[in-house]
């Protein structure tokens, strides 16, 4: 029985792998469960096996690239003690270069476009996002408990800032918006964090 629900398992990331990329790179709406098969070599029919319908499937590749993201962030993140470094390196791993970050982004932006207009997606959307918003307010607290962070600042309001910001400049990169570039998000960012979060000495 383990062998069996191993088995399944790879086979569902299989499909979830090729659902993200091919989603990623010709859009929601572009690709056919006959695609994410081709893909991945096997039938439709097994594609609908896990997935019943297209939702079903660019919900669950957004939670697969989602978990894959903060497992990743969470190894990374792990390391450094630093909140204020952390932090930083927090907004490295969310700019959106070639390869797979970019990737997640893209599928990310088109969730966000189908939850517009699909309300049923949205508590998906919500839970996924209060989580990116949750690792930010930890790292912000952390840096107020080690004295490198302003005590006096509303975590809940700079995290809400902070990642509409993120966002924003990530969506501007991605659709090629005229001098917004993966080195002017960064360096948006960075002056964020300096200058919402770091004690005026400190600067």
């Amino acid at each position: 029985m383990p062998i069996q629900v191993d088995l399944e398992e790879r086979r569902r990331a299989a499909i979830l792998e090729a659902a993200g990329a091919l989603i990623a790179e010709r859009g929601y709406h572009a690709v056919r469960i006959a695609d994410i098969a081709r893909l991945v070599g096997t039938s439709t029919g097994a594609v609908h096996y896990y997935f019943p319908g297209k939702n079903d499937v660019l919900t669950a590749a957004l939670r697969h690239s989602v978990e894959r993201a903060f497992e990743r962030q969470s190894a990374v993140l792990a390391a450094i003690d630093d909140a204020h470094q952390r932090l930083l390196k927090l907004i490295d791993m969310q700019l959106p270069m070639v390869g797979g970050v970019r990737d997640e982004w893209s599928v990310w932006i088109q969730f966000w476009a189908e939850a517009t207009i699909h309300p049923e997606l949205r508590p998906v959307h919500n839970q996924f996002y209060a989580r990116w918003q949750e690792t930010v307010a930890r790292i912000v607290r952390r840096g107020q408990r080690q004295g490198v962070f302003l005590a006096e600042v509303d975590v809940d309001g700079v995290t809400r800032r902070l990642t509409a910001l993120t966002d924003g400049a990530a969506i501007q990169v991605l659709t090629g918006a005229p001098g917004m570039t993966v080195t002017v998000m960064r360096e948006l960012l960075v002056e964020f964090v300096r200058r919402e979060l770091i004690p005026p000495g400190n600067r």
